[in-house]
């Protein structure tokens, strides 16, 4: 019983460490899908409504939100932080711009996620170009 005891906790201390960078990527893969989706809304709002909207990031609050560029109605914001993100995981080239209804925008955007376990470092990339395409890497 003690070998069986001592056999099933050694898988599990193994398993630990490999589920903890399971979850790890799963989560930075999660919000780089959620950021991605709401740059690709933006484009979409702005064909819509036909008005500008602009895509800004408080890095604060670690919030993506996208609003009428006129009014200032937010129409989507999305929190980093629920990920479990903290202000140091989250690189930008920009914290703001506007998307046209014509379908530009006025500059590219890069964001990185990237979060560090132990000594590896996991990131992901959503770039946006000013067309519109919307890439994860």
């Amino acid at each position: 019983m003690l070998a069986v005891l001592v056999i099933v906790g050694l898988l599990v201390g193994i398993s630990i460490g490999r589920i903890s960078t399971t979850i790890t990527q799963q989560r930075l893969n999660r919000a780089a899908i959620a950021l991605s989706g709401d740059l690709e809304s933006a484009f979409s709002l702005a064909q819509r409504d036909r008005k500008p909207v602009t895509i800004s990031f408080d890095p604060d609050r670690l919030e993506l939100s996208i609003a009428d560029a006129a009014s200032g109605t937010v129409f989507r914001k999305t929190s980093l932080a629920n990920f479990d993100l903290k202000p140091s995981d989250v690189t930008l080239s920009r914290t703001s711009l506007n998307v046209y209804p014509a379908g530009l925008a006025g500059d590219s955007l890069s964001i990185t996620l990237s979060t560090t376990l132990g000594n590896m470092t996991y990131s992901h990339r959503v770039r946006m170009t000013r067309g519109g395409l919307v890439q994860v890497k």
